[in-house]
């Protein structure tokens, strides 16, 4: 794509200072962080480590960033796109909702929804809530993701439908619901709207109200609610081509009050005041579309580490944490049943990654034996590598986040189904914690 003028500009500076693998790098990332050995370089990575007494164990950024104040070294304190992390953030407070509604987690999610869900497999067979956080659905992302705003996500769900695209929506028959894991960001749309018809109200401000603001966190879904300054200080998510770097998603951010949204050719001047409640999940991004910093991700994972509590306050119940954690699914490699992404997911609770401690490059033993014991989600979007982590255990915490990762010949991991770059940062994290 083509860069305009005064963008290339910016991009050319950057990339003559970290293209080339000579971005400066704080002494405690090893080498191995921005220029993994037999791969291409990373623009930055940050990370924030805590001991099981919360101290801080490591604490570091690399590298440079890119956003609408210009190249400037990366801070742990710079928000941007955070990807799948955003769903265990998401789940955290469907969750706390469910159970202060007596929300069935096994019900048909068709009467949560208001219109009829079903795989078009399986029609008799309900979808339910516990299967769309868990990604046992039977659904997967089709053509038309995301569904645009001012257009209804139910559309993607009936035949005739502006977005139904053939079926695509569905897995093939092979997979029923609730037997077949498959990660599919359609079941957190669904999920988001579930929460806005059970809070009644719309997804980005029950997430502000229910969890940003007690946390005193000025962050949130696709802008929403974060203020001016911060979203001048944003890092943009990256990709490495000819000459430097080129940006994928906030080089340019959207003034307060407004939110970033896909949006239909036919209705370019939608604004979040023309969403309709309950209409379409995707729109504020609950997939993906998270904004925050490192420092902002430290906090939700020592929340989390906590058990919900935040400063003397049950902030998440944790009961709600803890059916999140709970394994909904996990990985038979005797009788496959589900996608693993490699071998990095190979057990998943609801909304919330749970590894098994299978080691080997194809394994999910991230953190070493103990992993089994962790919690948390990796998100990988628009260059973005990203982790949020807690031991159930013992309550360490890690969280990181790696800027400039290609979609293809990445730098692979030598003990686990990772990138080489988040191996080499989760172990100098686990040395020191």
């Amino acid at each position: 794509m083509p860069i305009p003028l005064a963008r290339r500009a910016v991009l050319q500076g950057l990339g003559g200072l970290v293209a080339t693998g000579a971005a400066a790098k704080a002494a405690s990332l090893p080498e191995g962080v921005l220029n993994p050995p037999g791969g291409p370089p990373m623009a930055s990575a940050g990370i924030i480590a805590r001991r099981a007494d919360g101290s801080v164990a490591l604490r570091a950024a690399a590298g440079l960033a890119l956003g609408p104040a210009g190249p400037r070294p990366f801070s742990l304190d710079q928000p941007f796109r955070v990807a799948s992390v955003s769903k265990m953030v998401a789940a955290s407070v469907f969750l706390s909702v469910a159970m202060a509604s007596r929300l069935d987690l096994d019900a048909d999610a068709s009467d949560l929804l208001g219109f009829r869900l079903r795989h078009s497999g399986y029609p008799g067979l309900a979808i339910t809530p516990r299967m769309l956080l868990s990604h046992t659905s039977g659904l997967r992302n089709g053509p038309s993701y995301p569904v645009p705003l001012g257009h209804k996500l139910s559309e993607a769900f009936a035949i005739g439908g502006r977005h139904y695209d053939a079926g695509a929506w569905f897995g093939p028959t092979e997979h029923p619901p609730g037997a077949w894991f498959a990660y599919a960001d359609v079941n957190f749309a669904l999920v988001a709207q579930i929460l806005e018809k059970r809070a009644c109200e719309r997804f980005d401000l029950v997430m502000r109200d229910a969890l940003f603001q007690p946390l005193g966190l000025d962050i949130g879904y696709n802008w929403s609610g974060v203020s001016q300054a911060r979203r001048v200080a944003a890092a943009a998510g990256l990709h490495r081509q000819t000459g430097g770097w080129s940006p994928q998603v906030d080089a340019q951010v959207i003034a307060v009050p407004r939110v970033a949204f896909t949006r239909a050719p036919e209705t370019p001047d939608l604004e979040a005041q023309d969403y309709r409640l309950g209409d379409n999940g995707f729109a504020f991004s609950p997939q993906g579309g998270l904004r925050l910093s490192v420092t902002d991700m430290d906090r939700l994972a020592r929340v989390f580490a906590a058990h919900g509590r935040w400063k003397g306050r049950q902030v998440i119940p944790r009961a709600a944490l803890e059916a999140m954690q709970q394994r909904a699914w996990t990985f038979d490699p005797d009788r496959p049943n589900g996608e693993t992404d490699g071998g990095l997911l190979q057990g998943y609770g609801l909304g919330c990654e749970a590894p098994l401690a299978r080691p080997g490059p194809g394994g999910d033993a991230v953190f070493g034996a103990d992993s089994a014991d962790w919690r948390g989600h990796f998100g990988d979007a628009y260059g973005w590598i990203t982790g949020l982590f807690w031991n159930r255990r013992d309550g360490r915490t890690l969280v990181y986040a790696i800027n400039g990762m290609p979609e293809t010949g990445r730098p692979r991991a030598k003990a686990s189904a990772l990138t080489a770059p988040e191996e080499a940062l989760i172990a100098i994290a686990m040395r020191g914690a």
